[in-house]
């Protein structure tokens, strides 16, 4: 069976290197006192006015695209300053320049199951003059959601919010509500498939979190890579998740073995449509693949109703 996926070609064109070697961001203003921007490298990051300062959201790869970012954030922002600086999740490509960020007064906030890699992070000594936080008189701290955090100042309201496990363990959206504009980190990436072999991804989870995301009452999405503005990364995302799940179950069911996996992929009938056989999605299959056959020979955990559960995560506010 040929799975149809409705994404594209797959190629992430990315801004051109300044001729001095210096990169460019491709800032783009996405409502009033909104904006978002493709760095040369890493993931996309946004920002947006909250009472007298800013909220950033993710924070770019190295502390040199942090420093550009932070330039772009007073540039169009008349210099007001970072309050807030929201990860998305804790991976280098997007929380590598928090430590700019907590040296220019910014509080950052992620998911709590985020909270130690990234507090270790922003706390360490600076490793020389060049260190953002060298001679700064800073005690940086890190502020964690659980499930909802809602920012409001009277005008914009932004809610953070934690939907289930899928990229990693801690992802966070944020939504502006008013302006109908999702930052959704890499819960779903226009042009590119989803990293499902990283260690911390859940493949299973992730298909139960998209729909909820999808729900979210927003007409421009800033995904953690690729296009800023469309919204079809989510449903792209999802399509993709599921059949690469379908294609990977039904090739266990036929006995093929882990070393064959590769050569069946390339077989019409195991190809996702739009999708090229890259080192991502063959490493994705094999990621499957495994987790799929340890689950077959894993023990059903017996379960035992406690006082007490947590609420599911609601969905996005409206």
């Amino acid at each position: 069976m040929r799975l149809r996926l409705g994404i594209l070609g797959l190629a992430l064109v990315l801004p051109a290197l300044d001729l001095h070697g210096q990169a460019k961001l491709a800032v783009q203003k996405l409502a009033e006192g909104v904006w978002a921007a493709t760095p040369d490298r890493g993931g996309n990051v946004g920002w947006f006015l909250y009472g007298d300062g800013v909220v950033a959201v993710d924070s770019g790869i190295d502390s040199a695209i942090a420093k550009q970012i932070l330039g772009q954030i007073a540039e169009t922002t008349g210099g007001k300053p970072v309050r807030f600086l929201v990860l998305t999740h804790a991976h280098a490509d997007h929380s590598t320049g928090a430590r700019d960020f907590a040296a220019a007064g910014a509080q950052v906030i992620c998911h709590e199951n985020a909270a130690g890699p990234i507090l270790a992070y922003v706390t360490q000594p600076a490793r020389g003059a060049s260190d953002p936080m060298s001679g700064k008189k800073i005690s940086p701290t890190v502020m964690t959601v659980s499930e909802r955090l809602i920012l409001f100042d009277g005008t914009r309201r932004a809610d953070i919010q934690w939907l289930g496990a899928a990229h990693t363990t801690g992802d966070l959206v944020v939504l502006l509500a008013n302006e109908k504009i999702l930052f959704a980190g890499d819960l779903a990436l226009n042009g590119r498939v989803p990293d499902l072999h990283l260690a911390d991804a859940d493949p299973g989870a992730w298909v139960k979190t998209l729909p909820r995301l999808a729900a979210a009452p927003m007409e421009k999405m800033v995904p953690g890579h690729g296009a800023i503005g469309p919204r079809t990364g989510i449903s792209d995302t999802l399509a993709y998740v599921r059949g690469l799940d379908e294609i990977v179950q039904r090739l266990i069911r036929s006995g093929v073995r882990e070393e064959y996996l590769d050569i069946r992929l390339r077989e019409p009938d195991n190809r996702i449509q739009n999708v090229p056989l890259s080192e991502a999605h063959l490493a994705n299959a094999r990621a499957v693949y495994q987790r799929k056959k340890e689950e077959l020979v894993r023990p059903s955990p017996t379960r035992t109703p406690r006082a007490g559960t947590p609420t599911p995560p609601r969905s996005p506010a409206s």
